[in-house]
């Protein structure tokens, strides 16, 4: 475990924090004080690409699908189906529950 005080001990966080202040640095340049307005495309950006370690996003890996981008959602396509009734809808959550199984086996 490690102390909420003294987040340096916890490798995982450091490592996230690095790419996050690389990336904000990067859009802002010589813009250092604008770096609020910035944050949540640069969070967006590193939530949304997947990982050299697990070949996954940590979007997907939180809430076990594929981030949908607002133009997606007016589209009809196959991430974006027509939702199904009963026991059909009851039946493709089992099977994306056991493909999702899978990908963390």
């Amino acid at each position: 475990f490690t102390s909420v005080e003294h987040p340096q001990t916890n490798g995982q966080a450091e490592a996230a924090n690095r790419v996050i202040l690389r990336g904000l640095k990067r859009r802002l340049g010589e813009a250092k004080g604008k770096w609020t307005e910035e944050l949540h495309s640069v969070l967006w950006a590193y939530r949304t690409t997947p990982h050299s370690t697990t070949g996954e996003t940590p979007f997907r890996l939180t809430y076990g699908t594929e981030v949908v981008i607002p133009v997606e959602t007016g589209a009809l396509s196959f991430r974006m189906e027509i939702p199904v009734e009963g026991e059909l809808n009851n039946e493709m959550l089992r099977e994306e529950l056991d493909l999702l199984e899978e990908l963390r086996d």
